[in-house]
């Protein structure tokens, strides 16, 4: 029969190479710093989109303000031929 103090936790084998032990021990330190510098190179894409949709928003405001423009200029035109056509009438 087993002892009951070797089931309840976690304990190392004299077995085991020190070798093994400093991989994994680096191994979570590299994942670990991989995951920071993940982190940051989300959190700058976050905030490039973020620049390049406020900057798509403003084009889009000058763009619909020059078709309003040109809209109105359209009409003036318009106007003018119309009375350059009855005039001629």
């Amino acid at each position: 029969m087993t002892d009951v103090a070797d089931r309840r936790g976690w304990h190392l084998d004299k077995g085991i190479p020190i070798a093994v032990i400093i991989t994994i021990i680096v191994l979570t330190v590299t994942i670990s710093r991989d995951q920071a510098k993940q982190d940051e190179r989300i959190a700058l894409t976050e905030s490039a989109i973020n620049v390049l949709q406020q900057g798509r928003l403003q084009d889009q405001g000058r763009a619909e303000k020059k078709f309003d423009e040109l809209k109105t200029d359209l009409r003036t035109i318009n106007a003018k031929l119309d009375r350059l056509i009855e005039g001629r009438n």
